[in-house]
C-alpha cells in the first residue's frame, strides 16, 4: 500500500501548543464512542467566563497558541460568542469540535475567526450522519470518525456529500478511540474500534477512489508517517475540565488520569514513540 502521489502532495504540519478546554458538560447525544463521557458525566454545568479568563491567562503564560473547544457539545454553551471574543482579543487560534446538530442556529459572524470541525460517524446512520447535518452557511471541516463497521463506500459518499452540499474544504479521517491496541493502555471501554491494519487499508483505498477537491487530513494513529514533518516526541497537548481538572494527554481522558498542572513541549510521550494525535495533510494536485 502506498499513497497515490500522482494525485496528492503533502503539506508540512504547523506545530502548536494546544489546550483542549471541555467548556460544557451538556450534550444532546450519548455516543458510544465519546472519549469524554467518563470525565463529563458528573453534571450539566458550563464553564463560566471568569474561570475561562483564568484558564486563558495561564495558557498564554505557558506558551500556548491553539485552543480546542470541546464538551459535551460546545455549541450549547450560552456564552460561546463571548468565549470566542476572548480568544480573538488574545489572537488565539481556535477550533470548535461539534456534533453538528446546532450549526444551523449560528451565522458566520457568530463564529468569526474560529475553525469549526464537525464530527461524522456515518453517511446515513442514526447518529452523527453526513446526511442529517442541518443546512448552514458556516464553513466547516468534516471529521469522519471511522469505526469497525465503516466501509469504503460510506466514506466516499460522506466526503462527496459534504463537499457538494456545504462549504467544506477539508475532510479529516480519524478513528473512534485507539484502534486495536491489544493491551488497551489508553481506551478500554468500547468495542467499536477498527483494527489498525483495516484503518490503514481503508485510508489508502479512499485516497485512490476519491475524486473530489477537498484537502484530506489523516490521523497517523501510529500507522502513517509524514514525509514533510518530523514526529513529535514531546507532548504539545493538555486538557482542562471545568473546575480546574487537568489531564495532559488526550489519550488519558477516558481513564481520568488527572494531574496538578501541565506544560508544553517538555514531557516525553508516554503512549508511543511519537504523538498518536498528530496527522498528515494532503492537498489535491492541480486544483
Amino acid at each position: 500500500m502506498r499513497f497515490p502521489w500522482d494525485k496528492y502532495e503533502e503539506v508540512p504540519l504547523e506545530r502548536r501548543n494546544t489546550l483542549q478546554v471541555f467548556m460544557t458538560n451538556k450534550c444532546n447525544l450519548h455516543c458510544e464512542g465519546c472519549f469524554a463521557r467518563n470525565a463529563i458525566k458528573e453534571n450539566n454545568c458550563d464553564i463560566t467566563l471568569g474561570e475561562y479568563q483564568l484558564v486563558i491567562g495561564e495558557f498564554l503564560k505557558k506558551g500556548g497558541n491553539q485552543i480546542n473547544l470541546l464538551g459535551g457539545e460546545p455549541l450549547l454553551h450560552p456564552k460561546l460568542k463571548e468565549i470566542l471574543q476572548i480568544n480573538d482579543e488574545n489572537k488565539i487560534k481556535t477550533t470548535i469540535y461539534t456534533n453538528g446538530y446546532f450549526i444551523g442556529e449560528y451565522k458566520p459572524e457568530d463564529i468569526k475567526s474560529a475553525k469549526l470541525r464537525v464530527s461524522i460517524y456515518s453517511y446515513k446512520g442514526k447518529t452523527k450522519s453526513a446526511c442529517s447535518l442541518p443546512k448552514t452557511s458556516l464553513a466547516f471541516d468534516a471529521n469522519f470518525m471511522v469505526s469497525k463497521d465503516t466501509d469504503l463506500d460510506e466514506l466516499i459518499l460522506s466526503a462527496n456529500h459534504v463537499e457538494k452540499n456545504y462549504n467544506c474544504k477539508t475532510f479529516f479521517i480519524s478513528s473512534i478511540r485507539e484502534l486495536d491496541n491489544p493491551r488497551q493502555e489508553f481506551f478500554d471501554d468500547t468495542a467499536i474500534t477498527m483494527p489498525v491494519l483495516k484503518y490503514k487499508e481503508l485510508v489508502h483505498k479512499f485516497l485512490e477512489k476519491y475524486e473530489g477537491n477537498m484537502n484530506i487530513h489523516i490521523s497517523k494513529r501510529g500507522v502513517f508517517e509524514s514525509t514533510k514533518t518530523l514526529p513529535d516526541t514531546k507532548c504539545r497537548f493538555a486538557n482542562y475540565l471545568i473546575g480546574g481538572k487537568i489531564i495532559q494527554c488526550p489519550y488519558d481522558v477516558v481513564n481520568l488520569k488527572f494531574q496538578k498542572d501541565y506544560e508544553f513541549n517538555k514531557r516525553n510521550c508516554q503512549q508511543n514513540n511519537a504523538c498518536l494525535m498528530s496527522k498528515i495533510i494532503l492537498k489535491r494536485k492541480n486544483v
